[in-house]
């Protein structure tokens, strides 16, 4: 029978493990919805727009946050299997920075930059895109909130 210490270190592992594959599988959920119904209705048609993903997952909207991320999530899983107190320490800190990094995402959704002048507007001006947050930064925040909870109880194991 195991032990409470083995039960938190336990427990503690399995969930770094679920919060990393969380994290890595939310890489191939939409990360930003790019344009707007009305932006769509308006340019949707516009060759503007073509090849431009309207629903682009971390891979296609991120050149370099998509690798960092999938090195944290890989780092957790290593973490979990192999870490010791302060892999551990390390491995909070890379949490929390994507944590915030995460958050931010939600809050100014991710686009690739594509801009159209519309000279329609009272003030002529770049139409709005109207981006909003995807599915997959929700995703990502909840594994690294599970992650982190399992980094947390793993120092009450220690």
């Amino acid at each position: 029978m195991l032990r409470p210490k083995e039960n938190r270190e336990s427990l503690a592992d399995w969930l770094i493990v679920v919060g990393a594959t969380a994290l890595f599988g939310s890489l191939f959920l939409t990360w930003s919805h790019q344009f707007s119904a009305a932006f769509l209705n308006t340019f949707g048609s516009s060759e503007l727009l073509d090849g431009v993903p309207h629903d682009p997952t971390a891979w296609q909207v991120y050149s370099t946050a998509d690798i960092a991320l999938t090195l944290v999530a890989a780092g957790l899983v290593a973490t979990a299997r192999f870490g010791t107190r302060s892999w551990r320490f390390v491995a909070t800190a890379a949490v929390l920075i994507a944590l915030a990094f995460t958050l931010r995402a939600l809050a100014v959704p991710p686009t690739n930059g594509a801009n159209i002048f519309n000279p329609s507007l009272s003030v002529p001006d770049y139409a709005s895109p109207g981006a909003t947050a995807g599915v997959g930064e929700t995703v990502a925040l909840i594994g690294l909130i599970v992650a982190l909870g399992g980094l947390l109880l793993s120092f009450t194991a220690d």
